[in-house]
């Protein structure tokens, strides 16, 4: 900036993203706290340091301060498997990690997920655009690990990116509803078992150990 001149003031469309961002942050700590059951405007209303007309008028409904949390909550989980400009790192080890802490430090952000992910059988709910952006934004990450895995000599060369993800993702979605209606198992074990298989991690393992030169054949 140079000398004499005068810091740009922010708008009123920045500072309203700022507000709905601190009130979604509090949804998602009260949700970590309280599961989704306990969160009421006026709990997020004093987290957020707003008043209640203000939490409503950015978000109409509990239902969309519930979908603003999940919302925050993926925006945080990306930054697990991207780098910099973006550069995809998401490795297995980092895959399960992400898939063990959604089972047990953020198992009440689960909860909630299945919740509303049910609810978006009801016609125009809130939840339901947001699901269709959150699909397609995974959709869009794991085509681009399978290209970048193919790349690597990690994954099968055969494979369709994006059918690929499109498998993982509902693998993904399966072992949750497992936890919940049968838990006990590793689910974040499972996950990765079940990427090696459809990525053909295994095959292509298998087949460089066949085409070692030690490999005693």
């Amino acid at each position: 900036m140079e000398a004499g001149a005068h810091p740009r003031k922010r708008g009123p469309y920045q500072r309203s993203h700022e507000r709905r961002e601190r009130i979604a942050l509090a949804v998602l700590e009260l949700v970590d706290e309280l599961g989704h059951e306990g969160v009421t405007t006026a709990l997020v209303a004093d987290r957020s340091g707003s008043s209640e007309p203000t939490v409503l008028y950015h978000f109409p409904s509990k239902e969309h301060l519930l979908v603003a949390a999940l919302d925050r909550s993926d925006d945080l989980q990306l930054d697990l498997a991207t780098v910099g400009g973006g550069e995809l790192t998401l490795n297995l080890d980092a895959l399960r990690a992400v898939a063990d802490a959604a089972v047990s430090v953020h198992e009440r952000r689960l909860r909630l997920f299945v919740m509303l992910r049910g609810q978006t059988a009801t016609p125009n709910h809130p939840a339901a655009d947001y699901f269709a952006r959150r699909t397609e934004r995974a959709m869009d990450l794991w085509t681009a690990m399978v290209e970048k895995r193919q790349h690597d000599g990690t994954a099968h060369p055969g494979l369709e990116p994006r059918e690929t993800a499109r498998q993982v993702l509902a693998l993904w979605d399966g072992l949750v509803l497992a936890h919940f209606s049968t838990p006990g198992f590793d689910c974040g074990q499972a996950l990765v078992d079940g990427v090696r298989r459809l990525t053909g991690q295994n095959w292509v393992e298998g087949l460089a150990t066949l085409n070692r030169p030690d490999n005693g054949l």
